[in-house]
């Protein structure tokens, strides 16, 4: 359900077309149109999940509330999200528990943007830019991607891949969800009378750039002695769908050996005949996790082949926070019995949401969810109760909070969050020095002054700001 508030009143949308996408750049002119999502409320309540901020929106329990909202721990007008001359603030409206940003209580209004984390009563809430690119028509297939924003308009960018014709390369982090895309891309192939099955290889598991022609494009008998005939991967996906992952490990040669077969559908296997190819049916799917402009001009992709291909890019999950606790819900529920999810789902609150969304998750994405759900199944598997596997977890997981509830600051959250390291710059550099260079004293000390940094994003800074001296390799 999709709400929109102006001066004129509010209307509800609940489910946008591409009719009402237009009509809602007419409300706002033609531009953008910031708004709030709930990344998280108890599972009893329901209603709006979304709400465009135009000028100002008020959240409350209030009916006179831009969004009212019934939650018992809301005020009845607990905050305000407003334009100000330089962007958006928050603004607490004198609320009874108070209202947090960025995983910190705030006592004045406070600058935001896009992705910006907020937690009032036991909701959790994100701000986004642009609510309209989020407008598309939910269907079946978002639940592959599993999270209710972002989803749809991954799905659809899907669609219109699976109907251009062209082979595909998706673009996203390590662990955004590739494989899965491959997966859903397949799928609405096969929707379009392609029979044939989907077969993934990672590029950076082969041995050398032979092992990489052979796996891909085949082997005749006799090309080397002992090296046996092999079917290639286009042979063996013919009528469907090859996914090679990690485009960017294979050898420049073995790229562009993949243009010939883009331009005319021809495979010629290691040792045959140069005139010998054959033609498969086959769509290939390419995955890269670097950026592709970058990797083109440092010579780890080839542009020939990146200019053949359609490009649909994963984003990041610090780029779809608002889907954070479900993706994390659904990973619980895949990597857990039916039991052991009751007992954990049950602990689930908006502070541990607030914490799931907030993190990096720069190093794997979707895989440290998964990594932080087997966890909590081990811990509970030898002994643990649920509720204490679930908040030690994560403590370990995503770095423990301050007994103010302050979590560490990491400047992969955003621009927000990259601002309060800057913001303390001269506290942390004088605290370094009277740590005598020691990071894990400065943790601490910084720590006891209530300025909490993670060691890990210290070091980057310091090294940033040229205060560490430079140790060089051995």
């Amino acid at each position: 359900m999709f709400l929109i508030v102006s001066r004129t009143g509010q209307r509800q949308i609940p489910d946008a077309t591409a009719e009402t996408v237009q009509d809602l750049s007419r409300f706002l002119n033609g531009s953008s149109m910031p708004g709030l999502l709930i990344a998280w409320r108890p599972p009893e309540t329901d209603g709006d999940t979304m709400a465009a901020v135009g000028d100002a929106l008020s959240v409350g329990r209030a009916p006179t509330c831009g969004w009212s909202i019934a939650d018992a721990l809301l005020s009845r007008a607990h905050f305000q999200v407003e334009r100000s001359a330089t962007g958006f603030v928050v603004r607490d409206l004198g609320s009874r528990n108070g209202v947090r940003v960025g995983g910190t209580q705030i006592d004045e209004p406070v600058a935001i943007s896009d992705g910006a984390v907020i937690r009032a009563g036991s909701h959790v809430f994100v701000f986004i830019a642009d609510i309209l690119s989020l407008t598309s028509r939910v269907t079946s297939d978002s639940d592959l991607m599993a999270g209710e924003f972002h989803s749809p308009p991954i799905v659809r960018r899907l669609h219109v891949a699976a109907r251009t014709g062209r082979h595909v390369l998706l673009e996203g982090e390590s662990g955004a969800g590739k494989e899965l895309a491959a997966t859903l891309l397949h799928r609405l192939l096969g929707k379009l009378d392609r029979t044939g099955r989907l077969l993934a290889h990672n590029s950076a598991c082969f041995a050398g750039e032979d092992d990489a022609v052979g796996t891909i494009f085949g082997v005749v008998r006799g090309a080397f002695t002992g090296v046996s005939e092999r079917t290639g991967a286009i042979a063996l996906a013919n009528g469907g769908t090859l996914f090679l992952d990690e485009v960017h490990n294979l050898p420049l040669r073995v790229q562009r050996s993949l243009l010939r077969f883009i331009d005319d559908q021809s495979s010629m296997p290691l040792g045959g005949q140069v005139d010998n190819g054959t033609r498969f049916d086959v769509r290939l799917v390419l995955g890269t996790n670097l950026p592709v402009e970058a990797s083109c001009e440092q010579g780890q992709l080839a542009p020939d082949l990146v200019s053949r291909l359609h490009r649909v890019k994963i984003p990041p999950l610090r780029e779809r926070r608002a889907d954070i606790p479900t993706i994390f819900l659904h990973v619980l529920r895949t990597s857990l019995d039916p039991e052991t999810f009751d007992e954990v789902s049950c602990k689930l609150d908006a502070a541990i949401a607030e914490r799931l969304c907030l993190h990096d998750y720069r190093l794997g994405n979707v895989r440290e969810l998964q990594d932080l759900a087997s966890v909590i199944g081990a811990r509970i598997a030898v002994g643990e109760p649920p509720s204490t596997a679930l908040s030690e977890a994560i403590d370990e997981a995503l770095g423990a909070v301050s007994a103010t509830g302050v979590q560490p600051l990491d400047p992969g959250n955003g621009d927000l969050y990259e601002s309060l390291y800057t913001q303390h710059r001269d506290e942390i550099i004088a605290a370094y020095h009277e740590a005598h260079g020691v990071v894990a004293h400065l943790e601490r000390l910084l720590g006891e002054r209530g300025i909490r940094c993670t060691r890990r994003w210290l070091t980057v800074y310091l090294d940033r700001w040229g205060v560490r001296p430079i140790r060089r390799r051995k």
